[in-house]
């Protein structure tokens, strides 16, 4: 094991507060007592003005019971055969009531069943209203009855500034067929970061201009979801080109097999040219022109499960069919999911208050004295209550790193304490030197209140620093930490217990706070 990381892991690593109590996690800040309690502040609390787009169809296209709605989509993953491919780039997934397409879309999401996939892009259509390009929703979270899935709102606001996407500021007007494929993704992954898109129209050109803008957001750690239904076919769908014929079924299938056709060999132009040639009523064209757009000729689809309604009831006078499938290829390089980004702070703060706390050090190191600031000199979010720690690594290598998760005084102050305490108290490391203090890396990790989530399976990799407890056992992990060290989830919780003293059988019966952090680095 390399010398940083037995470092990384080591008990103490950290000042870490003990945890009094726990919110619940919708903003309510832990109680806490540091091992040196920092002096009160009269600062505002972190606030809470969340804007939550919630179920549109649960209970009646779906259980809004959370248990029964667990139990039933666990049964349909069930049914699916687990991947043996690795993470697919993409899935296909249909988006009907669960009792017709519940079976099918359990099958496309048990290929990703317990990846480590961070970051989860849902592309739906918009069947209640007219669309033209991309639309982007305005919100900080989608709920279901299994819980609530922050959105990447970084990514919304750049991909607003690109042509063709655009914000849904009158809301999706009951939109189900994105909502339909949440539930699955949480009972599959646990908890992840979600960027949901519905597609309106969209000619080939405009779907490759905005594959470009997407796929440089795709990286390592996304899964992308498109949402769709195949063939509505008969009276009640305003659809019937072959009349009732004996093998109504046989040529429906052929119907939707010409369109995955090209994408089993991604093909934007050929997929939508048969579309256009066949008027097939696949509800998801777009979505699926697009994600033939986004990747590429050098990509394979697979299906993996086929289905109609027809099947199902006996009622082939009006049937709706659904299609599973995967897509493969070479891996996303595009940014992927970030770490540290909660937005806390201004960029433009965040930088004063990094150059803080280099000053700090220049402070003691040069002259021999603590920084003195002056907060009026500051900008105002520079005095928001926060907690912070600093890191200091010099080579590459960890040379120290103290903080406090309470957000219990001024960030700036923070800052500019916990610099020295990483320099001159690590007790891992001897203090630094005035020899060696110019030639090292500062970073600033300024954190949010934290709360108490139900189990290990809401802990978002990337997003979350996350505090293991057992009885008088605990330790935590900056948010960077599992990226940084190309863990998924069950490694990093594997880790952090043993960072705390305990085996990895505790992980299941400890308990897990979790915060945000906004991560600010020495420019390279």
């Amino acid at each position: 094991m390399p010398a940083s990381l037995r470092r990384l892991l080591a008990p103490t690593l950290v000042a870490l507060p003990l945890l009094l109590a726990a919110g619940r996690c919708s903003g309510e800040p832990l109680s806490v007592a540091s091992e040196a309690p920092p002096p009160s502040s009269s600062g505002d609390a972190m606030p809470l003005d969340l804007k939550v787009r919630t179920p549109a169809v649960a209970g009646s296209w779906y259980t809004d019971d959370p248990k029964r709605l667990a139990a039933e989509i666990d049964g349909y993953l069930a049914e699916g055969t687990p991947a043996r491919r690795g993470v697919p780039l993409a899935l296909v997934a249909p988006h009907a009531g669960y009792r017709y397409s519940g079976a099918i879309a359990g099958r496309a999401f048990a290929q990703v069943k317990d990846a480590p996939i961070r970051r989860v892009w849902v592309v739906a259509p918009s069947h209640r209203m007219p669309l033209s390009g991309l639309g982007l929703y305005p919100v900080d979270a989608f709920r279901t009855p299994l819980g609530d899935l922050p959105l990447d709102t970084a990514v919304v606001e750049r991909l607003t500034q690109a042509p063709g996407f655009s914000l849904l500021t009158g809301g999706d007007h009951g939109e189900h067929a994105l909502e339909i494929e949440l539930p699955f993704l949480q009972r599959a992954l646990g908890a992840f970061e979600l960027v949901p898109i519905l597609a309106g129209d969209l000619s080939v050109a405009e779907a490759r201009r905005a594959a470009d803008a997407i796929r440089a957001e795709l990286g390592p750690g996304d899964l992308l979801v498109v949402s769709s239904d195949f063939t509505h076919y008969g009276d009640r769908f305003g659809y019937a080109p072959f009349g009732r014929p004996k093998d109504l079924a046989a040529r429906l299938h052929a119907l939707d097999h010409g369109a995955w056709a090209h994408l089993e060999s991604p093909d934007p132009e050929a997929l939508f040219a048969y579309l256009e040639e066949t008027d097939a009523t696949i509800c998801g064209r777009n979505g699926l022109v697009l994600l033939a757009a986004l990747v590429g000729s050098e990509a394979e689809g697979t299906e993996i499960a086929y289905d109609t309604s027809g099947t199902m009831t006996g009622d082939w006078g009006n049937t709706v069919s659904y299609l599973a499938g995967r897509v493969d290829g070479p891996a996303w390089a595009g940014l992927g999911p970030q770490t540290g980004i909660a937005r806390l702070v201004s960029p433009e703060t965040g930088r004063v208050l990094l150059d803080l706390a280099r000053r700090s050090l220049a402070s003691w190191f040069e002259q021999g004295k603590t920084l003195e600031v002056d907060p009026a000199t500051l900008p105002p979010d520079a005095s928001r209550t926060l907690g912070a720690f600093v890191t200091l690594t010099r080579d590459g290598n960890l040379r120290g790193c103290i903080g406090e998760i309470t957000p219990e005084r001024p960030a700036w102050k923070a800052v500019v304490d916990r610099a020295l305490d990483a320099a001159l108290r690590d007790p891992r490391f001897s203090p630094v030197t005035r020899a060696e203090w110019p030639e090292l890396h500062v970073e600033i990790s300024l954190l949010g209140p934290s709360c108490r989530v139900s189990g290990p399976r809401d802990v978002i990799v990337g997003r979350h620093g996350v505090v293991l407890s057992s009885g008088l056992r605990r330790a935590t992990f900056l948010p960077q930490v599992a990226p940084e060290q190309g863990w998924d989830r069950d490694t990093m919780l594997t880790h952090l217990a043993h960072k705390a003293g305990l085996s990895s059988s505790a992980i299941a019966g400890a308990t897990y706070d979790v915060y945000e952090a906004q991560v600010v680095h020495d420019a390279e």
